[in-house]
């Protein structure tokens, strides 16, 4: 039999080791950031850090604030993550129930003494809707009815749970997510949440589909989803800080408003529909590698050098962030505490301006957005 890898020279079998093993030392120095799925914010701010920061930052779409912490520990290479910050307690949670075998309780331990905070990001107002002829108007009043909370693990799934367990010391009668043929979207997630909006303003047209007394959805306002075409015969409920247990609540999360201005289509008194939100970090890590802390240490740089640009020309939360660049790094959620490689660089990061482009370089999407003429 001819072997014709034993006939190659040997000049290029060494060649060729010296490329496969250039090859794996590139795909290893890759790093990357898990955010969420393709059409929402988490994804955009990630793009943003991405197009403005650094062009070597890989961005993957994913199911959400769980599922993120659990790459960060599990996926090679994810070295950045956006969640929402009620997670840490979650994995408290896990680590310490007596119902979870000991072995992944110690990866939760070790997972939660190893999670850091990059920077604090932005909040996210948590809307819970109903039906309009449903005769309750507070968040504390779903006890027992079918809630939609998205997918397990994804970080709506995650607040719902935290939010009623807190509320009623038990677990909530959660309905499993579905796809309406009939729903649209650019991903399933967003067919997902229409078909749950579409369920719950009308149970008796669609009764192939699960009951759903209660959505439960989670994003910084406005969003998409209610914006435009929202079903006219539903409403938001309220939160009530005076009733029981709500003090529980708010060592967690924030009294919120969601404006009417957000909403046009939801009857929101002028002043606001008082609800709750929660805080979305851009967290890391402290890795065993010492060359993907030093990526940490140089992003903090790049972001600090490249902010005015990421404010002027990225998503719209770049603009309205918990913390801005030029002041104090605030308090964190409770467990959480911040990267000691980024904190010094972010604590004097200062907030600049970026020269509007010339006519020579001024972009189709810089001239839509009034950058440029």
């Amino acid at each position: 039999m001819n072997n014709s890898h034993a006939a190659r020279p040997a000049g290029i079998k060494t060649l060729l080791v010296g490329i496969s093993a250039a090859l794996l030392s590139m795909a290893a120095a890759a790093e990357s950031i898990v955010t969420g799925g393709k059409t929402g914010t988490y994804y955009a701010i990630g793009s943003n850090l991405r197009d403005f920061v650094n062009p070597s930052l890989e961005v993957k779409d994913s199911k959400g604030s769980w599922a993120n912490v659990e790459d960060m520990s599990q996926t090679r290479g994810v070295t950045l993550a956006i969640v929402q910050s009620d997670v840490y307690s979650a994995f408290v949670r896990m680590r310490d129930a007596s119902d979870v075998p000991q072995a992944t309780r110690r990866e939760y331990a070790q997972l939660l003494a190893n999670l850091r905070v990059f920077m604090p990001l932005y909040q996210e107002e948590i809307h819970f809707l109903v039906r309009k002829d449903e005769p309750i108007e507070f968040i504390h009043q779903i006890r027992g009815k079918p809630i939609w909370m998205d997918m397990e693990k994804s970080g709506t799934y995650l607040t719902a749970l935290n939010v009623y367990s807190k509320l009623f010391q038990e677990r909530p009668n959660v309905v499993q997510p579905f796809i309406n043929t009939t729903a649209t979207g650019e991903d399933e997630g967003t067919k997902r949440r229409r078909s749950a909006l579409m369920a719950l303003s009308d149970p008796a047209y669609y009764q192939a589909y699960p009951k759903i007394d209660v959505l439960v959805l989670v994003g910084g306002q406005p969003l998409s989803l209610l914006e435009k075409n929202v079903p006219a015969n539903l409403k938001l409920l309220k939160f009530d800080p005076t009733q029981a247990n709500s003090d529980k609540i708010l060592q967690e999360y924030r009294k919120a408003e969601i404006r009417k201005s957000s909403y046009p289509l939801l009857n929101i008194a002028e002043n606001g529909s008082p609800s709750l939100a929660v805080d979305s970090y851009l967290i890391t890590a402290n890795f065993a590698d010492p060359q993907r802390n030093q990526f940490i240490k140089d992003f903090a740089g790049q972001f600090c050098e490249k902010f005015a640009v990421l404010r002027d020309r990225g998503h719209a939360k770049w603009r309205s962030l918990t913390w801005q660049p030029g002041s104090a790094l605030p308090p964190l959620a409770a467990g959480w505490q911040y990267s000691d490689k980024v904190k010094e660089r972010l604590a004097n990061c200062q907030s600049g301006s970026v020269p509007k482009p010339g006519p020579s370089d001024c972009s189709p999407q810089d001239r839509f957005s009034g950058l440029c003429k």
